[in-house]
């Protein structure tokens, strides 16, 4: 008789919960107004704020939510139910261990996020981006490629030399953020992403691991982020979302895994209002409401699966437009994306395209 000692690991199974945290929330929007030229998909609230804002807001919102970003997300703490109560805590505490902490974080980036390093060099340490500012700028210009402004990071390199006055910007600056743009979308949204919160509260979500919850809640497989340790995590808690359009965010604090996605109900849960039902509806139908994303389908057609370089060859856009389109019919599920050696190649999610048209009837249909 042979005896098999091939153990097999039980899987990691996480505690599932849902809140509206709203100084998240409301961070998250000012954040998106920082990537609305990278990314296509966001809520129209967000295009129309950010072309409403002057060349020197969306200058200052950049550097705030690039460059001193980290000072934000060490307090950035769902149980804030006020985003005043954020703004004091981040006044309260010492500008200087605030910068300290954003140099660890910093040096760490090229290891957590591979993805956004270039591997033809080395990284370099936590001394040299912080005592070299063309080394700084270097290495900002390269992990927040989609802000290629040598001149912000040169600004933000001056910033980070005086910490009592980068924590007075970041604070003025989402003080008058709060106040001129967000405040008011803010009631407005508030009792939508609430219905939602309830909705998903009411069914069960145990005995999942950290991805199948992900899966079940968003619809969205993320099991090639290599920046979530899933053994790390113990509970995952979701925040829906109003202007994230169809992407999803992560971040990890205290063994908890907060995950926000584009607020909608469960599927076959019905709605008192048609708010959320038009709000994922949007998403779906602004996906599709572009000449180069319809191109890109209709080669999906023809084709198994092409790869990104064959796609950008055949429609003749250049590689960052080509990106945005990709990562927003990714994010939106009508598309499937998987890498063949160092390449992302995608095929086409028939289903989700017959999903969206039955969705499309039945909203229609109650009206």
């Amino acid at each position: 008789m042979v005896f098999s000692r091939d153990y097999v690991l039980a899987p990691h199974i996480v505690r599932v919960g849902f809140t509206l945290a709203p100084a998240v929330n409301i961070l998250d929007s000012m954040h998106l107004l920082s990537e609305v030229d990278a990314y296509s998909g966001f809520s129209d609230w967000v295009t129309t704020t950010a072309a409403h804002m002057s060349e020197e807001q969306l200058r200052r919102t950049r550097l705030v939510f690039g460059a001193l970003e980290m000072i934000i997300y060490q307090h950035m703490n769902p149980a804030y139910n006020r985003f005043e109560a954020f703004l004091d805590a981040v006044a309260a505490e010492d500008p200087y261990q605030l910068v300290e902490t954003l140099w660890d974080e910093l040096a760490k980036m090229p290891t957590k996020y591979p993805e956004h390093w270039s591997g033809d060099k080395p990284a370099p340490s936590r001394d040299a981006l912080k005592n070299d500012r063309q080394v700084y700028i270097d290495f900002m210009t390269t992990v927040y490629y989609q802000h290629g402004d040598a001149q912000l990071w040169d600004e933000a390199y001056d910033l980070l030399q005086d910490p009592p006055r980068a924590r007075t910007l970041v604070l003025e600056h989402l003080q008058t953020l709060y106040e001129e743009y967000v405040e008011p979308e803010w009631k407005r949204v508030q009792p939508m992403l609430q219905e939602s919160v309830t909705a998903f509260q009411k069914l069960d979500y145990s005995n999942l691991t950290v991805f199948e919850a992900i899966r079940a809640v968003t619809g969205r497989d993320i099991t090639s982020k290599p920046e979530i340790n899933v053994e790390a995590v113990e509970s995952v808690v979701f925040i829906p979302a109003a202007h994230i359009g169809p992407y999803i965010a992560t971040y990890i604090r205290d063994q908890t895994l907060y995950v926000s996605f584009g607020a909608r109900l469960p599927h076959g849960v019905q709605s008192a209002s048609s708010d959320l039902s038009r709000a994922e509806l949007l998403i779906r139908l602004n996906a599709l409401a572009d000449d180069s994303r319809l191109r890109i389908l209709e080669l999906l057609t023809q084709h198994d699966e092409m790869c990104a370089q064959d796609i950008i060859e055949q429609l003749g856009l250049s590689q960052p437009t080509i990106s945005r389109h990709l990562s927003q019919l990714t994010a939106t599920g009508y598309i499937i994306e998987r890498r063949r050696d160092v390449a992302k190649c995608y095929s086409l999610n028939s289903d989700r395209v017959n999903d969206t048209l039955r969705a499309l009837s039945n909203f229609l249909s109650r009206q």
